[in-house]
């Protein structure tokens, strides 16, 4: 059988790739220069072309300022960068073995924008939201009951919920808010294993929070938020106990 041809990385990814690690390290520290063009190219065995985008890509990011005439320095990326980096600050983490404590930080935050979007859904929800709510639980059940359903179906079909509740909110501001947080858990396999692991256990949540949403009491975020609270509680539960496994040959 012919599979995909896998993309190879790219020599100017490979160069702004070690570089970010570096950085995300700590071994690279804010303020500090960087090695000229030419050493750099020397040290990565590429031409200074190469050094160059690589160096520029990171600028943009906000981990590099470049001034003339005295090259390039690191900034302390915590206040300059933005949120596309979490889904590298992960990858780092995970090589170095402190990805618990990332995901931790990571699902403390999607509660707070939670709290926000439940109290914008006790303002805004009307019927139709209600139903594009109810009908994305209804799929995300069909996904869940099927035993041949594959990890990548569950998280997009667990997406489509959170989009309705979204746009039920009608805010511009909570997808934008939302979509780096929610990127960097999704792309984490080792996560969305644990996230995913008891499928029956989402829909038995979900199915609660339309129960809720259908007559909402006053303390809403209180009372959905301590699901959401107890359900990450497990996630991280699993997440622990798969991290400490050894490594399967």
């Amino acid at each position: 059988m012919l599979e995909p041809i896998r993309p190879r990385e790219s020599t100017v990814d490979a160069c702004s790739n070690a570089l970010k690690r570096h950085i995300f390290r700590g071994e690279l520290v804010p303020g500090q220069r960087l090695p000229a063009e030419r050493r750099l190219a020397e040290t990565f065995g590429v031409n200074r072309v190469t050094v160059r985008s690589a160096l520029d890509r990171l600028t943009t990011a906000g981990l590099l300022s470049r001034r003339q005439g005295s090259g390039y320095r690191v900034l302390d990326y915590r206040r300059t960068g933005g949120p596309e980096l979490l889904g590298e600050i992960a990858t780092v983490a995970l090589e170095d073995g402190t990805l618990l404590d990332l995901v931790s930080d990571l699902l403390r935050m999607r509660r707070s924008l939670a709290r926000t979007l439940f109290e914008a859904l006790s303002a805004r929800l009307d019927d139709d939201g209600l139903a594009g709510i109810a009908a994305a639980v209804e799929s995300f059940a069909e996904v869940a009951d099927d035993d041949d359903a594959t990890l990548a179906a569950l998280v997009a079909a667990d997406l489509d919920v959170l989009m309705s509740l979204l746009d039920a909110s009608k805010s511009l501001v909570l997808p934008l808010c939302f979509n780096p947080v929610i990127r960097t858990l999704r792309d984490l396999p080792t996560l969305t294993a644990a996230m995913y692991a008891q499928p029956q256990d989402n829909l038995t949540a979900y199915r609660l929070l339309v129960a809720l949403l259908e007559a909402p009491p006053t303390d809403l975020a209180d009372r959905v938020l301590s699901l959401i609270a107890a359900r990450d509680r497990v996630v991280l539960e699993r997440l622990s106990e798969s991290l400490q496994e050894p490594a399967t040959p």
